[in-house]
């Protein structure tokens, strides 16, 4: 198992780093069985069934309380962001299966409060996403695309070439319950569902706590 100090060091060099088995196999299979009941217990504004939630405390508060206490997770993020961490989100989305299209890439972008990079100057994130597939990722029902240091690299990307493979791209396969933590500003993709199965995915935005008291997000209130 790495050490902190050496996720940290991966985070700040690629952009990300990935925890094996962060949730256990019992709270990866409770989490994936309660998609179904919270469908018919979520009401919709127009009454169709949800495919995305975003008030998971709300709804199953025991099973997220124990993802969103995990001690390491909390103290890498501290190591990320700093002590001043909160919770911006926390979601569970099921992905239905998808046809063949012309290409498996769902869009390369950076995650909200990204900024664009300076080459090779690292940043603290302002904001990162930890993410968590409830099954093995696998070509057919869409690994993870990242392409590594684009958190450090001035690249742009017309709209066109966000939805190809890059050739820089690092495809990642996930098991059940690793996490994957992703600096905002770094370049990422998920893949389409191409298997006959759905596919969940719960994942924690955290953020440094000034941006939800900020209107203008400039920063900090000076002391």
């Amino acid at each position: 198992m790495k050490t902190l100090e050496e996720h940290l060091q991966e985070f700040k060099r690629d952009g990300s780093t990935l925890f094996p088995k962060m949730l256990d196999d019992e709270w990866v299979g409770k989490m994936r069985d309660a998609f179904e009941d919270l469908a018919d217990r979520v009401p919709t504004v127009d009454g169709s069934r949800p495919s995305t939630f975003v008030d998971m405390l709300e709804h199953e508060p025991e099973l997220v309380l124990s993802a969103i206490s995990n001690e390491r997770l909390l103290d890498f993020a501290e190591m990320i962001v700093g002590p001043h961490v909160q919770i911006e989100s926390i979601t569970y989305r099921r992905t239905a299966p998808a046809r063949q299209g012309e290409s498996p890439v769902l869009g390369f972008h950076r995650d909200m409060f990204a900024f664009f990079p300076e080459d090779d100057v690292y940043h603290r994130p302002l904001l990162f996403n930890s993410l968590s597939y409830l099954q093995d990722l696998t070509d057919e029902n869409g690994p993870l695309r990242i392409i590594p240091g684009s958190h450090m690299r001035a690249m742009q990307m017309t709209q066109a070439e966000t939805k190809q493979p890059h050739p820089e791209e690092v495809i990642l396969y996930p098991q059940a319950g690793d996490v994957a933590v992703f600096h905002c500003s770094m370049l990422h993709s998920g893949t389409i569902n191409l298997s006959s199965e759905y596919r969940y995915l719960f994942f924690l935005t955290l953020n440094h706590s000034w941006l939800k008291h900020r209107a203008n997000f400039q920063g900090p209130i000076s002391q």
